[in-house]
């Protein structure tokens, strides 16, 4: 068997919560750096760009190539080879990128096909659902080496779920501190290139020690290989290989975190340059020692023994090497956290920008006055991603088959990922590309991948998947259309690629590019405009001006280049002074896209067709007249008036709004109405105080406007409207003056007013509020009390059945064994009613409606059913259970004392088998018995278990507490704390002493019974076992009610059965029935008086047995004794059945108590 070195947890836990804490240093750090310093470290970019070179790279690589004895992974390979061969397109995108400031991956494709939302929405969430399993692969990576390095295998799900909240913290600390995603985070840079740092320093270390420690060097480990021929399981096949090569060059570009890292926080290109060959180099650095690794884990761990992706850490830790098993972990959570932490930034931001965001300002809350800051809510939309994304990271590695390896978590992501590189690729380097092509190529790739790699891995049993869709075997995801001879990688690759491109083409193809389409390819895709454009004659540009404006425009043109040429002679400054004077002329005219366009076309060699001309003006009037429709419906949309005079004082602009709050006649209001006629008309409708001298008080007001000066104030309107007006001058000149309807405010002002002169009848209305209130909290209450009363009868009636059952099987059996069995079968079913009870007075112990029933009681009477019970149980549990015999007689609540001290010995049972190291041999006891005092009982319940700590000696009583080392025993910990309500309750004191690898001690002081009055107490009781006996053996030889008629009636089916079949061994006659109606025909088919009626309380629909009874009685004239049976303990219940004269018994029913009371009321 094998075994290796444990660290302690603390420790672990401590170093972890160290490291990342100096992560979150090295990041400040690099936070406050100026941009100066940055270019001059171009290597720092490069390490950061090994954000890629996650637990995959550090564990699960090394776990692949034991399988494959392959030394460098094919994906790292087409990595490499992306970096080296294809970085003109890596450079293409990062000019792009800063040049058009975008912020993400979804914000670079959908920027490319006219910033389509749709195209932005489905990449954000194809980014989601593909990085999602490969965060779930880091957590795993994370819970998995902690738990091996301290040998917590138990832990599990604590371990991921403690990793998983550390990570949101620092996640939201490094991630959501400002508000621009375009922003470089300088901090984090430095931060993920310190971590690359750690792992290569981690990785190399356990390889040098694998390598020249372990083994003689290089050599020997090349002749163990030798020597053992299938030390190798498996060889990646040739698709194999290449599926992951072209991964590894797609994804270097397409991963959310990967993209982010090259292209968001590049600084210069230079940097990018310098990453060509720094970071393959990184690459083959960590790769070094990964096969040494490999092959050295086959040889010490053979036959499979060890999972190969733990080599890492487990060679350290089998050859006693805690300083290095340390160092592997760290550079193992450097490894995931770097990873995990970018990409939950990456992510919420993406999420946020082009999901949440557009969704959030649909609401038209966030553009009223007074909303809350916009920028302050990105921020919490960014946290509320963050924690939700990690969240559901940790759900997924929970849900997924735990003996996946990395790799093949690693891969699914991957695939999901690459789906963006023919929309990609196609955005540089294909005109024709367009958005509906990419967005119908992202889809079908994304369902194809998720049909023939996510299902098979995932769910390999379903039936789809097993034998295709409808059962057609070339429809089955792992050989889809007959082709079966591709791993399922590859064929997962294959087919969701060739869909993609095949969808992305043909329909771009077959669909027309929009306008704004074609202008952001020609961004994309076109090198040098300028250059075109400096081929342009003052002739074209004479006649772009007079085609696209007019004459004027045409002939100002030509004035300019003949003052250019008198000025100065070199005409090339001539020819870009024209160029950049036609720009800015067409541009006021056609918008600088669509003048981007028609000098692009006037530059090249062809001629412009008149047509495409026509067709760009169209387009862009079209634009412009849709921007104008938006701009007025915002306008017409808002809750003021709105009213803009230009410099001449006359109306220009205006919405509905200013019309209906000024209530102008249709039609008065008109484009260049003077400022003097609105306000002539105003006055002499009483709007405005006209004084005698109306023509000085205009001209007043119309020179206070031209002047600039701000007004605000309010006026009320004749039809009661009061509307507050603020008046504002425009750079440009002009006026313009809002309009809003502050009626509601004012009405609210002069209710205040109002309610404050009557502020005693609001004090007394507000009384008579509290005390409504207060009625409402006691009907709650006692609606509560009826629901805890329902509750119990409900489930006691099960329980009643089956003591009923019970207590015939005892008087039918024969033989001491039977009987014994019996006996134990009615005590089980006396303790199982007794904690169902308990439940429910537990529940009102808070409202102190507990009753509490304290009596005289030998203490045996109470330990040796406790004594048989635990007997079997520690009989079962390979426990020794011992029991001191007392004859002892207390005073206290039998019930609720049996209660504690039941959980006490259920708490001994669960945890005297939890012992490790030196006790872990010695045989399992647990001791029940008790100390006398002069006054006192104190019962003890003894185990030698692991004990408890003496600062967790107190916190053991709180609600829902148990002991970390105790997690895995079933049980939520309330045990101990019901117990010491129960103690309080009823005056008593519970102690526990402990010792830990020693045992327990828990103990309640009960008060102790004089002599005299327990020798009386124990007699008594010896004299009612010997009646108690006496009668059973009555019941059992005799049938005391031959030929009694019973009516018996009870809406449960089970207690009707038993009632019945245990009166009918009684010898008598039963009617049963479950509400009116069928007693009625009962009874009316039968042709039988009954002697003698048992009911229930608690009948269907509402209805109640005493009711019931009582109408029978009175319709039939009869007088019947009558017996109600209740669970319900309820001083309701009792008081009416005992108005009704009618007898109460509670449930469950005792057969002896039945047999008691029927022969009362029938003598």
């Amino acid at each position: 068997m094998l075994a290796w070195l444990s660290i302690d947890t603390w420790l672990i836990t401590i170093l972890s919560i160290g490291y990342l804490c100096l992560l979150f240093l090295v990041a400040y750090k690099g936070q406050n750096q100026s941009p100066e310093q940055w270019r001059c470290k171009p290597w720092v970019y490069s390490f950061s760009l090994a954000v890629s070179c996650t637990s995959w790279a550090f564990y699960g690589t090394v776990g692949q190539a034991a399988t494959t004895g392959a030394w460098l992974a094919p994906i790292y390979i087409g990595t490499i080879l992306c970096l080296v061969f294809a970085w003109p397109m890596l450079m293409k995108m990062l000019k792009i990128i800063k040049r058009q400031n975008l912020t993400s991956i979804a914000d670079f494709i959908a920027f490319r096909y006219d910033r389509s939302p749709k195209i932005a929405i489905t990449v954000a969430l194809i980014a989601l659902v593909g990085t999602v399993p490969y965060i779930a692969l880091q957590l795993r990576a994370i819970s998995t080496s902690f738990d091996l390095l301290t040998g917590t295998f138990q832990s599990g799900i604590s371990t991921a779920f403690v990793v998983t909240i550390v990570l949101i913290v620092f996640s939201i600390f490094f991630g959501t501190r400002q508000i621009a995603a375009s922003k470089q985070n300088q901090g984090l840079v430095l931060a993920i290139a310190f971590s690359s740092v750690v792992k290569l320093i981690a990785l190399t270390a356990v390889g040098i020690f694998a390598t020249f420690f372990v083994f003689d060097g290089f050599a020997d480990l090349a002749t163990q290989q030798q020597q053992n021929e299938q030390l190798f399981t498996d060889h990646n096949s040739v698709y194999l290989s290449v599926a992951q090569a072209i991964l590894g060059a797609i994804t270097i570009f397409v991963l959310p975190q990967q993209f982010h890292m090259m292209m968001i926080e590049n600084h210069h290109p230079q940097e990018l340059k310098t990453a060509r060959w720094l970071f393959p180099v990184y690459f083959i650095l960590i790769n070094i020692f990964v096969l040494p690794i490999a092959i050295a884990g086959l040889i010490t761990f053979p036959g499979g023994s060890v999972d190969a992706d733990t080599y890492v850490l487990t060679l350290p830790l089998f050859f006693q090497q805690a300083w290095l098993g340390v160092l592997v972990y760290i550079g193992g959570l450097a490894a995931a956290t770097s990873m995990v932490i970018v990409s939950a930034i990456v992510l919420s931001t993406m999420i946020s920008t082009e999901v949440i965001t557009p969704l959030t300002l649909k609401f038209k809350y966030f553009s009223k006055a007074g909303a809350p800051q916009f920028s302050g809510l990105l921020l919490k939309q960014r946290r509320f991603a963050i924690t939700a994304i990690l969240l559901f990271a940790f759900a997924f590695e929970r849900s997924i088959n735990q003996q996946s390896h990395l790799a093949s978590i690693g891969l699914l992501s991957f695939v999901l990922l690459s789906q963006f590189a023919p929309a990609i690729i196609g955005a540089l380097y294909w005109r024709k590309a367009n958005g509906k092509g990419a967005l119908t190529g992202l889809i079908v790739g994304s369902v194809m991948w998720f049909f023939t790699l996510f299902l098979p891995i995932v769910a390999p049993n379903l039936a789809w998947v097993e034998n295709g869709i409808f059962g057609v075997a070339w429809l089955k995801p792992t050989a889809l259309l007959g082709i079966d001879f591709l791993d399922l990688t590859s064929h997962g690759v294959f087919y969701s690629l060739i869909s993609n491109i095949a969808c992305f083409v043909l329909v771009s193809l077959l669909t027309h590019r929009s306008l704004g389409e074609k202008l952001q390819a020609d961004i994309f895709i076109s090198k040098s405009q300028r250059k075109h454009e400096r081929n342009l004659s003052t002739e074209d540009l004479y006649s772009l001006l007079l085609r696209f404006i007019d004459k004027n425009a045409a002939d100002a043109l030509l004035k300019i280049a003949k003052s250019n040429q008198a000025a100065q002679s070199n005409n090339n400054v001539d020819a870009i002074n024209l160029i950049e004077y036609t720009r800015l002329q067409l541009s006021g005219v056609l918008g600088s896209a669509s003048t981007r366009m028609v000098m692009k076309a006037a530059s090249t060699s062809e001629k412009m067709p008149l047509e495409d001309v026509v067709s760009i003006v169209d387009e862009a009037n079209e634009m412009f007249r849709f921007n104008r429709e938006l701009l007025q419906s915002g306008v017409e949309n808002i809750e003021q008036g709105i009213s803009v005079v230009d410099a001449d004082m006359r109306l220009v602009a205006w919405n509905q709004r200013y019309i209906e709050l000024l209530d102008y006649p249709e039609g008065f209001v008109q484009a260049g109405l003077p400022v003097e006629t609105l306000l002539k008309f105003n006055i002499s409708r009483g709007i405005i105080a006209g004084n005698a001298n109306n023509e000085q008080m205009i001209a007043k007001r119309i020179a206070h406007m031209k002047n600039g000066d701000s007004h605000h104030f309010q006026r009320k309107m004749p039809n009661g409207i009061v509307l507050e007006i603020s008046g504002q001058s425009m750079p440009a000149g002009g006026f313009v003056s809002t309009f809003s309807d502050i009626t509601a405010h004012i009405e609210a002002e002069k209710a205040l007013k109002k309610a404050n002169e009557n502020l005693e009848k609001r004090v007394e209305s507000r009384t008579q509020e509290l005390q409504k209130a207060k009625s409402e909290a006691e009907a709650a209450y006692s609606s509560k009390s009826r629901f805890l009363a329902a509750a119990s009868h409900d489930l006691m009636q099960p329980f009643n059945a089956l003591s009923l059952f019970t207590s015939m099987l005892k008087n039918k059996v024969q033989g001491d064994e039977l009987t014994a069995l019996a006996e134990n079968i009615d005590d089980s079913l006396n303790v199982v009613e007794a904690l169902l009870s308990d439940l429910v007075e537990i529940s009102r112990l808070d409202s102190s409606s507990e009753k509490i029933d304290k009596s005289h009681f030998a203490l045996d009477d109470l330990l040796s059913p406790l004594k048989n019970e635990f007997s079997v149980l520690s009989k079962q549990a390979n426990i020794q259970f011992s029991y001191q015999l007392s004859q002892c007689v207390v005073h206290s609540d039998k019930r609720m004392l049996r209660r504690v001290i039941q959980n006490f010995l259920s708490n001994a049972v669960h945890y005297c088998n939890d012992k490790q190291g030196k006790k872990a041999g010695i045989r399992n006891r647990i001791l029940l018995g008790i100390r006398r005092t002069k006054s006192m009982i104190r019962v003890e319940v003894w185990d030698n278990g692991p004990g408890i700590a003496l600062a967790q000696q107190k916190a053991i009583f709180r609600e829902f507490e148990r002991l970390e080392q105790n997690r895995e025993i079933p049980g939520l910990g309330l045990g101990l704390a019901i117990s010491e309500r129960i103690a309080k309750l009823l005056g008593l004191s519970i102690s526990v002493k402990s010792q830990e690898g020693k045992g327990t001690c828990f103990s309640i002081e009960i008060p102790r019974v004089n002599t005299t009055e327990a020798t009386l107490l124990t007699a008594n009781a010896a004299n009612k076992r010997n009646i108690s006996s006496e009668v059973n053996s009555e019941i059992s030889s005799t049938k005391p009610f031959n030929n009694i008629v019973v009516l018996l009636i009870d809406n449960d089916e089970l207690m009707l059965t038993a009632m019945t079949k245990q009166l009918i061994d009684w010898g008598c006659q039963v009617l049963t029935a479950y509400d009116q109606a069928s007693c009625q025909q009962k009874l009316t088919q039968s042709g039988l008086k009954p002697d003698i009626i048992i009911a229930d309380y608690h009948l269907d629909y509402g209805n109640n047995g005493v009711e019931l009874v009582a109408n029978l009685l009175a319709v039939k004239n009869w007088q019947l004794p009558t017996i109600i049976c209740s669970a319900d303990p309820s001083e309701s219940v009792r008081q009416h059945t005992s108005d009704a004269q009618c007898l109460f018994l509670r449930k469950p029913i005792k057969s002896l108590a039945l047999k008691r009371i029927m022969k009362q009321v029938l003598t």
